[in-house]
């Protein structure tokens, strides 16, 4: 779809958003295991040299610290963002209100090339829609698998701009809640990766459904 970042960048397509609303407090928080994000880059396997990344629902940093261990010897010819709208302890993250991903003066939306999120559930739809508008080379997303269905979420983005990547779980992982990693959760969420290459978007293109196993450390 050729004019994907204009429409995704029009003005209330993913604003008004409550900030304030019970889902977007603190609780609304389950990080990602860290050696899921290094299992996805690794089976991507993309080149993130002399690229920007932004990571705009950081938390903890458990997203943060996978894409660095990906990233290895080359995290020096990269440029890391990350944000979140709770401040969770994590110094390497700029956080607080001023860092709503989903607010009008967000500051990092010129100049990304990837962004690599796993957002609160509740607010799933709006964070794909700005990121739609904002990345240049691809979007790489976890959430459960229903982020699928829907016909509001349909109409709004998958109808014209579908992920060109689906990587399913065949044997489920768990999110930490509240960014936890001491506490294992039980794995009742069907979870998957879905990635969104920008190249391929603006071409026509099928959706691919892949199948990943979790990493055995998980």
């Amino acid at each position: 779809m050729n004019n994907r970042k204009e429409h995704y960048s029009k003005k209330g397509m993913y604003n008004g958003y409550d900030r304030s609303h019970k889902e977007r407090e603190a609780l609304d928080y389950y990080s990602t295991p860290i050696e899921e994000v290094t299992n996805i880059l690794n089976t991507l396997n993309l080149d993130f040299k002399n690229t920007t990344i932004l990571e705009p629902a950081a938390g903890g940093g458990h997203m943060l610290q996978g894409i660095k261990n990906y990233l290895g010897e080359d995290l020096d010819k990269v440029t890391l963002i990350a944000t979140d709208i709770q401040d969770r302890g994590c110094k390497e993250i700029s956080a607080g209100p001023a860092y709503d991903f989903l607010s009008d003066d967000y500051p990092h939306i010129k100049d990304i090339d990837y962004i690599i999120m796993n957002p609160p559930y509740s607010v799933i739809e709006p964070f794909v829609m700005r990121s739609l508008g904002i990345a240049n080379k691809g979007i790489l997303m976890l959430g459960r698998l229903q982020f699928l269905e829907g016909e509001n979420r349909f109409n709004n983005i998958l109808k014209n701009n579908p992920p060109t990547d689906v990587y399913i779980y065949v044997d489920r992982i768990a999110c930490y809640k509240n960014g936890d990693d001491k506490v294992k959760m039980a794995s009742a969420q069907a979870y998957a990766w879905f990635y969104f290459d920008i190249e391929k978007m603006d071409k026509d293109y099928q959706t691919i459904v892949h199948w990943i196993r979790r990493n055995d450390k998980s």
